[in-house]
């Protein structure tokens, strides 16, 4: 699947290109996430039920939330949401959400040094904090100092490419299947204070 989406003004797409590209180095994704598609002709339905069953009730806002704590690394909230997310998922969603959220903790050999990020990994490593992959991805964003709103809108188009079915669509009908999430991105950050809108930028780490 291409790397750019063709549905948003130019600004928008630089800045989920460079969220997208920044989001992946060093990781190798391959587990599915929380939303899973057996088969092609149900990857639609599948990813509505997704974005309103799991999406928009519980990973945004936690993404959301992780990312505004990370930002100021305040890792103990951080930590506190990724135990609330856990305790909202079921348990096949918890358990994929875990071992794709793995590839990032273990993946990202550049982050390690960035003192948040040591943080939040080792508590995840002595089983003081599940490590969801929201969670994980929203940290690593606002650690890179990349903007919130390409930054959700890269996890949502994470989810949707990790969990297709192994039949896949056609590039043109996936970018529409994916369009419709982007509602909920705004809505998601709505009321929200911080960079959601402008251009997302490589903090030295």
């Amino acid at each position: 699947m291409p790397d750019t989406i063709h549905i948003a003004d130019p600004g928008e797409t630089e800045g989920f290109s460079l969220a997208h590209f920044v989001s992946h180095l060093g990781v190798t994704p391959g587990e599915t996430a929380t939303f899973s598609c057996k088969k092609a002709e149900d990857l639609k339905s599948d990813w509505l039920l997704w974005q309103n069953s799991l999406f928009v009730p519980h990973l945004a806002p936690a993404f959301v939330d992780a990312y505004l704590c990370g930002r100021e690394q305040r890792i103990n909230e951080v930590q506190a949401i990724d135990t609330m997310l856990d305790a909202k998922l079921s348990e096949p969603v918890k358990k994929r959400s875990l071992a794709a959220a793995a590839a990032f903790l273990e993946g990202k050999v550049e982050m390690r040094a960035n003192p948040g990020w040591k943080r939040f990994s080792e508590r995840v490593e002595k089983g003081d904090t599940p490590g969801h992959v929201a969670v994980v991805f929203a940290l690593q964003s606002a650690l890179y100092n990349l903007s919130l709103a390409p930054a959700l809108t890269a996890y949502a188009w994470y989810e949707l490419q990790s969990g297709q079915p192994k039949r896949k669509v056609s590039e043109d009908d996936f970018e529409v299947i994916f369009a419709s999430i982007l509602p909920h991105v705004p809505v998601a950050l709505r009321g929200e204070k911080g960079d959601a809108t402008d251009g997302g930028h490589l903090r030295a780490i």
